[in-house]
């Protein structure tokens, strides 16, 4: 089997792992970043923490490789379209022209009604591949009441049944 077709299969095996769909933003004393990201994974509760995984190649990384904390974003179910500017539709700082974007502390940006906001001081990080593995201390959570995630499953978005 070719790199290649083992890529384009471990994207089909990807494609079934639902997940929730999240923005990953971070400040770094200049100017803002956001990523839309599904590899996002909680590692401990003692002491709460997170892992992002972020391609080498996004302003995001740049940011978080340079010693920046950052804040997971979770989104609502009607939030697809800042999902899509996020990943595609839009560059640099015009990520920030659609929703409610507010500054928390170190300037990082958060999305005032994202079904939670979480913010990590980074505390670790691992290359491997085309990815770095970044792992923050949960400093601070900002929760939304309603719980309804959006979520990402073989290339398309939904919402499970309300909880």
């Amino acid at each position: 089997m070719t790199l290649a077709q083992l890529q384009d299969q471990m994207k089909k095996a990807m494609g079934r792992l639902g997940a929730s769909v999240t923005v990953v933003t971070s400040h770094d004393g200049t100017r803002k970043y956001a990523m839309t990201a599904t590899a996002v994974s909680s590692v401990s509760m003692d002491p709460p923490a997170l892992l992002v995984c972020v391609n080498r190649d996004t302003g995001l990384h740049q940011a978080l490789s340079g010693g920046f904390n950052f804040c997971v974003n979770i989104l609502y179910e009607d939030q697809q379209d800042i999902s899509d500017t996020c990943a595609w539709k839009e560059k640099g700082e015009n990520k920030f022209n659609l929703g409610d974007w507010q500054q928390g502390d170190d300037d990082i940006p958060y999305l005032a009604n994202a079904q939670a906001s979480i913010f990590c001081d980074l505390d670790d990080a691992h290359i491997y591949g085309s990815h770095c593995i970044y792992i923050g201390k949960v400093k601070k959570i900002i929760t939304r009441e309603e719980i309804s995630p959006l979520m990402f499953l073989a290339g398309n978005y939904f919402s499970p049944p309300k909880a």
